[in-house]
């Protein structure tokens, strides 16, 4: 059986002006308290410390957007190099406030996870804002 050009035409029309009408995908709020989904296996893709002291690692995910996570204490050291950081997820691969972190090159030290929220990414990294002048 051959249907009209007319139809196919039509169908086509419809499926695009849905597609127009559909709404966009929200901009990324920024500050809000999350989780990571997919942590495990890889998903946690970079890393940097915040400030010295201050108790917070900025974790990128494997889509590459940014968590500013704050520790219960500061466990971040300040220092030159590398530095491996290694996590804790749930059953189901998510990384959230239950998680735990340990540091091989501090042994025995194991921060727990007091806040994860949506961030820009940190100093230095593509896509960080700029200083104010």
């Amino acid at each position: 059986m051959r249907i009209p050009a007319i139809v196919i035409t039509l169908a086509a029309t419809v499926a695009a002006a849905s597609a127009l009408a559909a709404p966009t995908p929200a901009e990324r709020k920024i500050g809000v308290e999350t989780r990571i989904t997919f942590a495990s296996g890889g998903g946690i893709r970079n890393w940097q410390a915040g400030p010295p002291e201050s108790g917070i690692l900025y974790m990128q995910d494997r889509t590459l957007k940014w968590y500013k996570v704050t520790l219960s204490g500061p466990c971040i050291e300040t220092r030159v190099g590398p530095m491996t950081v290694v996590y804790t997820t749930d059953s189901t691969g998510t990384f959230d406030t239950f998680s735990r972190l340990t540091f091989p090159d501090y042994p025995g030290r194991v921060c727990g996870v007091k806040s994860i929220r949506t961030s820009l990414p940190p100093a230095g990294q593509p896509g960080a804002p700029k200083p104010a002048k």
